[in-house]
């Protein structure tokens, strides 16, 4: 096949090397409203991953680096694809990532709006966005068009599936603003399927270093990572600029995806919860017998739980979960823990007018719980035997691992986030007693401060 030759711009003349530069350059210098709605104040680069999709609304993008397979909000493109560096070598086949030169997909998946996840649906509603002004020019957008089909762009659907209704509380079928790009699936393809039953918590044999330097034979669940606490406790510890911290208790394993599987992070982080439960011999743990619930076995405890008539209106929403790859969120966890007999609480935080911000509320909420749990308060790391915190705000959850105080005054929730696996930087430290000459480099993976949550004006945690 031929190489492509540059692409000119029909407005101007600029010459691109590829069908997204060229996309990216139009929709930035020649935008049809006046204003890109795709660059991010952050990385401009980004916006030639985003949907070309008009409809107003929140604009989501896939992950660019090959093998994440992620959709997610444009906010968060820059922070994501900044922790695949931090992750680097690390996990399901990994080794040929490289955090100074992370490698792009071929082909970018369409991509596709949203308004606020309903992943945090028990929270009050917002207020839907106008409609958007008018474009300036049909002639413009024609042109975009037709470009759009010579270079053979993805589109996207917008049209959300819903019932009609008589009443406003009638419960209404959720479409992919609130479910995701796979909002109508009935069922995931067999590819994935496949991967998520033989590799997903799968272990193999590695090597790792012991505390006298000798290598020694271990058993090691690339997605499924025991022994970070105990690591991010040393790096806190030796970490100057940190006056205090909090963490949950060590039995937590950081769960993360496997190598394209897409976005399940709202099975990630029950599958983390269950971790704590099960390592603590917690409440419920005879449930699982040991073994951390798959994602099969997850959707079979939620669709069992609507069936019980907990958080019921879940299976009207989504239309059943069942094999497929839908969104799930905070209600459809607390609907499984309730299920099992597991006693959990959800916290809605939102601000009421124009008072303190979201993350203000947020980290309160969060240190709050830690130091109410913690029997010593002397150490400058206070190690506790809580579980994590379920962490959700639109578009994405974690799992909330610890807190922390800098000498500056500022804040961080510590996180295990389920997109991203731990760096081998880290992995080599488990179970090892270290000194770290720059701990706040392999903390940064796990902090998640105002830079991050300043984005957003609504969180969800389920304790």
């Amino acid at each position: 096949m031929e190489e492509q030759g540059p692409i000119s711009c029909p407005f101007c003349g600029f010459k691109a090397d590829g069908d997204y530069q060229i996309m990216l350059h139009m929709e930035t210098v020649h935008p049809e409203d006046g204003e890109s709605p795709f660059v991010a104040k952050d990385a401009a680069s980004i916006a030639a991953l985003v949907s070309f999709d008009d409809e107003p609304g929140e604009k989501y993008a896939s992950c660019p680096v090959e093998g994440c397979g992620e959709a997610l909000l444009v906010a968060e493109l820059p922070s994501h694809i900044e922790m695949h560096g931090e992750e680097q070598d690390s996990g399901d086949d990994q080794s040929s990532r490289s955090s100074k030169r992370l490698k792009l997909e071929p082909e970018i998946e369409a991509a596709f709006d949203t308004k606020l996840s309903h992943a945090l649906r028990n929270l009050e509603d917002v207020n839907e966005r106008p409609p958007s002004e008018t474009r300036s020019s049909d002639r413009h957008a024609a042109t975009k068009a037709a470009w759009k089909g010579i270079l053979k762009m993805p589109e996207t659907s917008s049209k959300l599936e819903k019932t009609s209704t008589t009443s406003k509380s009638t419960r209404r079928r959720l479409g992919k603003s609130e479910l995701g790009p796979y909002a109508h699936e009935k069922q995931m393809p067999s590819w994935l399927v496949k991967l998520l039953e033989d590799k997903d918590g799968a272990y193999k044999t590695g090597t790792r270093l012991d505390n006298h330097g000798n290598l020694r034979k271990v058993k090691l669940c690339p997605n499924m990572t025991r022994g970070i606490i105990q690591v991010l406790e040393q790096l806190l510890d030796q970490d100057l600029f940190v006056e205090f911290a909090y963490l949950c208790d060590p039995a937590v394993r950081h769960v993360s995806k496997l190598k394209r599987e897409g976005g399940f992070c709202g099975y990630r982080n029950i599958q983390m919860m269950c971790s704590y439960i099960i390592g603590a011999e917690s409440q419920g743990s005879e449930h699982f017998r040991g073994k951390i619930p798959s994602i099969f076995d997850i959707q079979d405890n939620i669709e069992h739980a609507w069936d019980l008539g907990i958080n019921a209106q879940g299976r009207i929403e989504t239309g059943g979960i069942r094999g497929t790859r839908k969104y799930i969120g905070t209600p459809d966890a607390q609907a499984m823990l309730c299920c099992l007999g597991i006693a959990c609480e959800a916290q809605g935080l939102k601000p009421k007018g124009n008072t303190r911000p979201a993350y203000d509320l947020l980290f309160n909420a969060v240190e709050q719980y830690f130091a109410n749990g913690c029997k010593d308060y002397n150490p400058k790391v206070r190690c506790t035997s809580l579980p994590p915190i379920y962490f959700q705000h639109p578009g994405h959850s974690m799992t909330i691992v610890g807190f922390e105080r800098k000498t500056d005054g500022a804040k961080n929730i510590i996180v295990f986030d389920p997109m991203f696996h731990d760096a081998s930087n880290v992995t080599q430290l488990i179970d090892i007693k270290f000194t770290h000459k720059q701990p706040e480099d392999d903390l940064r993976a796990y902090r998640r401060g105002v830079k991050y949550l300043k984005k957003y004006n609504e969180f969800e945690l389920l304790k």
